[in-house]
């Protein structure tokens, strides 16, 4: 992979329009990185969920330790190109994807909870072997660990949190746009200026997001 990475048009403070709407949401780009890391975090521990599981391994497991966190990972990188590099995020688009993963994290953070119940008695075995941390009442004798159970669910949480947030931003920024738009307010941008930050961005995006040499 060839990077030819710079950081010429790079910003904490993001798209001039999130910057601008409100003084709380001017913290959009790093809510965002929160996000990224939190994905991280659980990737991670997702990782080592699986293989402690070992025979208890199912593909809804892959899916909520794995999955979810892997597209929000790929869901924040290109969040963050948008907000730091290119600096034009499309509130819309940004709540459309919170709200997604408001509902995502949430369910799988609930399912957690409420499959690990102590003394359940509707709870297929096999579920709570895969859901479940050792140690608990029912709960396997071999599987994921304690620690690693509680840091998933925790970081699940913090995902909804921070998705909720980004997506209450992008809610204030559309809604201010909007009534910019009606009350015929036009913010005067510098075109050329603005075409140069896109073209720039989408170069870097190309030349840093391509395979070569495969």
């Amino acid at each position: 992979m060839v990077s030819t990475l710079s950081f010429h048009d790079f910003s904490w403070r993001g798209d001039r329009k999130w910057e601008t709407a409100s003084r709380w949401t001017v913290y959009g780009p790093i809510v965002v990185c929160f996000i990224l890391l939190f994905s991280i975090v659980q990737i991670a521990c997702g990782s080592i969920w699986v293989v402690q599981l070992g025979s208890n391994l199912s593909v809804p497991m892959i899916i909520q330790t794995l999955l979810i966190p892997g597209c929000s990972f790929f869901n924040a990188i290109p969040s963050i190109h948008l907000h730091m590099l290119l600096r034009n995020n499309p509130p819309k688009l940004a709540l459309w994807f919170s709200s997604i993963f408001v509902i995502v994290y949430l369910t799988s953070a609930i399912l957690s909870l409420a499959i690990c119940v102590p003394s359940p008695t509707h709870i297929p075995t096999g579920l709570r072997h895969a859901e479940c941390p050792q140690g608990i009442p029912g709960g396997p004798q071999h599987g994921v660990s304690r620690a690693i159970w509680d840091i998933m669910l925790v970081f699940q949480f913090f995902s909804v949190v921070a998705y909720a947030v980004h997506g209450a931003m992008a809610w204030k920024v559309r809604s201010v746009l909007k009534a910019k738009r009606e009350s015929g307010e036009v913010e005067v941008v510098d075109p050329d200026e603005e075409e140069r930050r896109r073209q720039r961005a989408r170069d870097l995006w190309k030349q840093n997001y391509r395979m070569e040499g495969l």
